[in-house]
């Protein structure tokens, strides 16, 4: 016994009124700004994942569309900062590398050592503390402690020193082409390093413990 082709025609027919029935019968999309993809919901792996939640549409100080970002791609001020603070230089950032091997060689290497450690919890090294640059922690907005500077300066920079000497140093100049000026370092530390020439970062000073009553 044939199947009649008339009545498959029609099966299918109603197979798709049905579908296009269905399709109407769905919900609209819900109204408001769309979810953010999966890849920005990951969070350490990317520094724009840090966006401020209510992300300005336009940056503070030269008015450039910012939507989305951690950093304005024009003026380099970074969003979740005081307007003003903004991303160090590229030209700022080469010149503090050579700037911290010459100290590094002028103090024999000790004298540099115990002042990194006397500035780590400012968020700086030497040479970054005579350009007026500061590192920043990226989730919590403020300058770096001790342990994350020395996370940054000596095991992060040692990881990628190891992968640089067997590509070319390439890693290095990582920050020409990332959009936040970040090192590979950086975004180990999840830090950015902007420039302060006024302080406005500084941590507040801690007070001084206070002893238990009765005690003198």
């Amino acid at each position: 016994m044939t199947q009649n082709p008339h009545d498959s025609a029609e099966t299918r027919r109603t197979e798709r009124s049905k579908k296009a029935e269905r399709w109407k019968k769905a919900e609209p999309p819900p109204a408001g700004p769309r979810p953010a993809p999966r890849w920005a919901q990951r969070g350490p792996a990317s520094a724009r994942a840090y966006a401020p939640a209510s992300a300005p549409t336009v940056c503070p100080v030269c008015r450039g569309p910012v939507e989305g970002e951690l950093t304005c791609q024009f003026c380099g001020q970074v969003l979740v900062l005081p307007s003003g603070i903004r991303l160090s230089t590229v030209g700022l950032r080469f010149g503090g590398y050579l700037l911290e091997n010459l100290l590094i060689v002028c103090t024999l290497y000790i004298g540099w050592l115990i002042w990194a450690f006397l500035v780590f919890p400012r968020g700086q090294t030497p040479a970054k503390q005579l350009l007026h640059m500061r590192v920043i922690y990226i989730p919590e907005a403020r300058a770096a402690r001790w342990w994350r500077m020395f996370f940054r300066e000596f095991i992060a920079k040692g990881i990628i020193g190891l992968l640089a000497a067997v590509t070319l140093l390439i890693p290095y100049f990582w920050l020409l082409w990332d959009r936040n000026r970040q090192e590979l370092w950086d975004k180990m530390a999840t830090t950015l390093v902007v420039t302060d020439r006024e302080d406005r970062l500084r941590p507040p000073p801690q007070p001084p413990a206070s002893l238990p009553e009765g005690r003198s």
